[in-house]
């Protein structure tokens, strides 16, 4: 197009054109109120919010629960643990004292309390 000087009747039958409004998006417009703060908040619209705030506070009660059972599953853990430790130091307590009771020594001390004695001659084999 070539630069050229325009008239009125030109002017106008341009205008037209140019002035018409552009289609703008849902996003567009939902964002420019957002900028602009402007928030009509209906009441249909919390209507219709009422289903996703319940899902919301479903979702967070399982959440609340799924960390309280967590941490009981924790604690549980920890003293089972504790427990572990015990019960394992008193096998070890109890077996040293097993082994040094069934020492030779030791048992032949017992036996002569009750009037048994230990054999000094080794012990005959019978055959046929």
């Amino acid at each position: 197009m070539a630069n050229k000087i325009l008239t009125e009747e030109e002017l106008v039958k341009q205008e037209p054109e140019e002035l018409k409004p552009k289609e703008t998006s849902r996003l567009t417009t939902t964002m420019q109120k957002m900028a602009d703060f402007d928030f009509n908040i209906s009441r249909d619209w919390m209507v219709r919010q009422i289903p996703f705030a319940f899902f919301i506070m479903i979702l967070l009660l399982l959440h609340i629960h799924n960390v309280h059972s967590t941490e009981r599953i924790i604690r549980k853990t920890d003293k089972l643990n504790k427990e572990i430790k015990e019960l394992r130091s008193e096998y070890i307590t109890i077996l040293s004292e097993l082994m040094s009771e069934s020492k030779q020594s030791n048992v032949a001390k017992k036996l002569d309390t009750l009037g048994i004695k230990e054999l000094t001659t080794p012990p005959i084999k019978i055959t046929y």
